[in-house]
């Protein structure tokens, strides 16, 4: 077991350091903008100076308390990590994660950190904090998701499955499946999330998606995203602090539901489509399932266009409103 990093990590540093430097600019704002480019002088000038200054004092303590906190996080996770058996790694952006965010988001936009291995473990797992940037430009948007990989007892068909409140991770990447694609199942669970599996696969979806599985997802994990890409779960929740009172009880046992179910379902799964092999060959990854069964087709999102195109003439428009007015 290993747990690296300092307690404060990146972000809190980047935080002390940007607070640090907008009280530089706070003093130069009162010392040399006030009194020599606005040519502030007397009282109205000290009045000034006050205000910027206890205005760049106010964000300073802001910050340093921010980091504060972001440190205690980061010492309590790194504590809660060391009792579990599991090990820690503050970035691992360098390393290749699979499923739709790597498909779809270029390396340079996504990173991964806060890592987490608990794959040698009796619940087998890895997570980490993914954020990934969609779109360019003034349109461009940054997402945040923790992201979990359970593995599989065996291939399963592609399966996307993507919460219909909105702002889950492969809600929000540029590309989804198309509408062709989509499963509606009985029940109100169509209602809440979105299923979508490849052409001909809609049967084995009803297999690995049961009904007691549908009912814990509706009571417990109605935000969250999932999909199956080829033996390996991947679960996208809200970026929660695990530290958080009750947070780390309801991630584990969400993974450990999750886990077992599909486990149970994919553990005797086969793909009837996929090429024969012969009566002695063993089974290998790769040859359990078809082409077909491996991919969804997908089709672009058509408000990321949108943002990108409208958002630099927000400015514009604001301008030409406010001259309209007066």
């Amino acid at each position: 077991m290993t747990a690296t990093g300092s307690p404060l990590g990146g972000g809190g540093a980047a935080i002390v350091v940007a607070g640090a430097g907008y009280l530089v600019v706070a003093a130069a704002v009162a010392f040399i903008v006030l009194p020599l480019g606005l040519g502030l002088t007397g009282a109205a000038l000290l009045l000034a100076q006050i205000a910027v200054l206890l205005a760049g004092a106010a964000l300073t303590a802001y910050i340093a308390i921010v980091a504060q906190r972001s440190a205690a996080a980061q010492a309590a996770l790194l504590a809660t990590v060391r009792e579990l058996g599991w090990s820690y790694t503050p970035d691992v952006s360098d390393r290749l994660w699979g499923g739709s965010i790597d498909e779809q988001i270029p390396r340079k936009r996504r990173r991964s950190t806060q890592y987490l291995d608990a794959r040698g473990t009796a619940l087998p797992f890895d997570s980490a904090v993914r954020t990934f940037t969609v779109g360019d430009g003034d349109g461009a948007l940054t997402h945040t998701t923790r992201a979990v990989r359970i593995p599989l007892l065996a291939e399963a068909p592609r399966l996307v499955v993507r919460s219909r409140s909105g702002g889950g991770a492969l809600t929000v990447l540029p590309r989804k499946p198309r509408r062709g694609s989509e499963l509606r199942l009985e029940g109100n669970f169509s209602d809440v999330f979105q299923v979508s599996v490849p052409a001909g696969y809609e049967r084995d979806a009803l297999y690995l998606l049961t009904p007691d599985l549908m009912a814990i997802l509706l009571d417990s994990a109605s935000d969250l995203d999932m999909e199956i890409v080829d033996r390996t779960l991947h679960v996208y929740l809200a970026p929660e602090n695990l530290t958080a009172p009750g947070r780390l009880e309801r991630f584990i046992t969400t993974i450990d539901v999750l886990h077992e179910r599909f486990g149970r379902r994919t553990r005797l799964y086969r793909d009837e489509n996929a090429p024969p092999l012969p009566p002695l060959a063993p089974r290998r990854a790769g040859d359990t399932l078809s082409e077909q069964a491996r991919s969804l087709p997908t089709r672009g999102r058509v408000m990321p266009v949108v943002l990108g195109i409208a958002v630099p003439f927000v400015p514009l428009a604001i301008g030409i409103a406010l001259a309209n007015l007066l």
